[in-house]
């Protein structure tokens, strides 16, 4: 890849001005129930976060629009890898889970947050396992991780590693909402080694659909255990 001076200050400004995006957007969604202003700054705040990143590749990079088509394969690796991070969350919870989460405290938080009802946790799961991942995606992988990259030039595993950082911060942030600070830890340690993996999926195959697919399978085993916690357990 041959980068020159002005691309990579055009990604540095690019990281200063979105990287921080989804976690300010985060803080302000978990505000929005404080009236009209909060709602609005989060409306503002998913703007910045979803459409200008595009406006920014696009007008000021100057790239083509793409849908990420995966031309280099890798959506069995994508599905595979995905499986086993389904299978090691359920593992982790099986062997960890009863002795680390207290299934009233998680009963409790999601009655804080409207997700108590099993109407309303299937339709938030569904939007977070097939709407919001995708979307993670697009931000984290196909936008930011690629501005890390074109910083770094040569050193893809030092980028790898800074993407996987940004998505935990991120991460962190939402689960400080719903978790205490010990399984938060337990938690974005999980979510740090996840975020590694698909940003090493992306560099590898340059495609945001590879890493989806992991990601899906892994927030289904992220919310089945959710939902056995509040209504099962």
């Amino acid at each position: 890849m041959n980068i020159n001076t002005h691309q990579r200050l055009l990604a540095l400004l690019a990281l200063i001005l979105f990287a921080p995006a989804p976690t300010v957007g985060v803080l302000l969604a978990l505000s929005s129930q404080q009236g009209k202003t909060g709602a609005f700054l989060w409306a503002m705040a998913k703007i910045w976060l979803f459409v200008l990143p595009a406006f920014w590749y696009l007008f000021i990079q100057k790239q083509k629009f793409s849908l990420s088509p995966p031309r280099k394969g890798g959506i069995g690796i994508g599905l595979l890898v995905g499986l086993l991070m389904f299978f090691v969350i359920w593992l982790a919870f099986y062997f960890l889970g009863e002795r680390a989460i207290s299934p009233d405290e998680i009963r409790l938080r999601a009655q804080q947050f409207g997700l108590n009802k099993p109407f309303v946790y299937l339709l938030a799961s569904l939007y977070w396992i097939f709407v919001n991942s995708l979307l993670e995606e697009y931000i984290f992988r196909f936008f930011l991780y690629r501005q890390i990259e074109i910083v770094l030039g040569k050193w893809q595993l030092l980028a790898v590693l800074l993407a996987g950082l940004l998505f935990t911060v991120h991460h962190s942030v939402v689960l400080s909402a719903y978790l205490p600070a010990f399984q938060n830890l337990l938690a974005s340690f999980g979510v740090f080694s996840a975020g590694v993996i698909w940003s090493a999926m992306y560099a590898r195959y340059r495609s945001i659909w590879i890493p989806f697919i992991s990601h899906l399978w892994a927030d289904i085993g992220v919310f089945s255990v959710g939902a056995y916690l509040i209504f099962i357990a």
